[in-house]
């Protein structure tokens, strides 16, 4: 065996780890989609039973619900279809940090946690 067969077979055995752990990787992927999957599942049904429970006890319809559901929607300022906090102010140097932020971005100071089911903030 020459030179370039032990680098040939050096490269070869770093390519099949490389692939093995891509493999891993990928698998562990694939378990969390799955997982989120079935979380996105689970609140899809309870927010559809309590819809039901609201429509019901209340009279509302879908058209109130559309309406509430835009209302919240922009409250971020976007039509986009997601729940976003507004901004927050770090307690220490004052940046504004993304309200899903757990720390400050610029300073590693906690960010106070405000619940994006919160109501919004009268101004």
């Amino acid at each position: 065996m020459d030179i370039w067969d032990l680098f040939d077979q050096a490269e070869s055995e770093s390519a099949a780890w490389a692939g093995e752990a891509a493999r891993r990787e990928a698998d562990r992927l694939h378990m969390e989609v799955l997982r989120l999957e079935a979380k996105i599942d689970g609140l899809a049904l309870v927010a559809q039973a309590l819809w039901e429970l609201v429509r019901q006890e209340t009279g509302l319809k879908d058209a109130d619900i559309a309406r509430k559901i835009d209302e919240v929607d922009l409250r971020d300022g976007r039509r986009d279809g997601r729940l976003m906090g507004q901004p927050v102010s770090c307690s220490k140097c004052g940046r504004p940090t993304p309200a899903r932020q757990r720390t400050c971005m610029y300073c590693g100071a906690p960010v106070n946690q405000a619940t994006p089911l919160a109501p919004p903030l009268i101004r």
